[in-house]
């Protein structure tokens, strides 16, 4: 009986080898097969972004469209108005040319209605732009100009 439980054992030994060897070998088949793919698959990637004409090419570069370059601060600022919907745009600007201080965004504030939906400095602080749905009451106009140089930007008027 000790016979057969050693020869029994050795038969186990003998598989577990094979078995070893054979899991040993399948890896390497993997592992090689793996390498073959990964190079078919890369290689020609590489060949065709390195050796191409293009590659030595100067990159180009996209050019803004040419009305964009053209707007000043003040025209980007006077079209965003208008495409915002605004049916009143107004622009004042000091009447000696120089900037809005304090005391000059103070007044603007005061003497413009409540209704007055957006106001916009632009060109270093030298011209506020404001824009309205609501018609500013003629008292409130002729307070600002008696101290601002005021330009009227709003959309023609359809007739009804």
């Amino acid at each position: 009986m000790r016979r057969k439980q050693i020869r029994k054992r050795k038969m186990k030994t003998k598989k577990t080898k094979i078995e070893a060897e054979n899991s040993g070998v399948l890896q390497k088949k993997y592992s090689v097969f793996l390498c073959a793919v990964l190079i078919l698959i890369f290689v020609p990637m590489f060949f065709n972004t390195a050796c191409t004409p293009r590659s030595f090419e100067k990159p180009k570069t996209a050019v803004p469209p040419a009305d964009e370059n053209k707007l000043s601060a003040f025209e980007n600022d006077l079209q965003t108005m208008k495409t915002a919907g605004f049916e009143y745009i107004f622009v004042f600007r000091r009447k000696d040319g120089g900037t809005f201080d304090g005391a000059d965004r103070k007044y603007l504030r005061l003497n413009a209605p409540a209704e007055t939906n957006r106001f916009v400095s632009t060109d270093d602080d030298k011209a506020f732009i404001a824009g309205s749905k609501y018609l500013f009451p003629p008292p409130s106009l002729d307070a600002l100009r008696m101290r601002f140089n005021i330009e009227d930007y709003s959309p023609p008027k359809e007739a009804k």
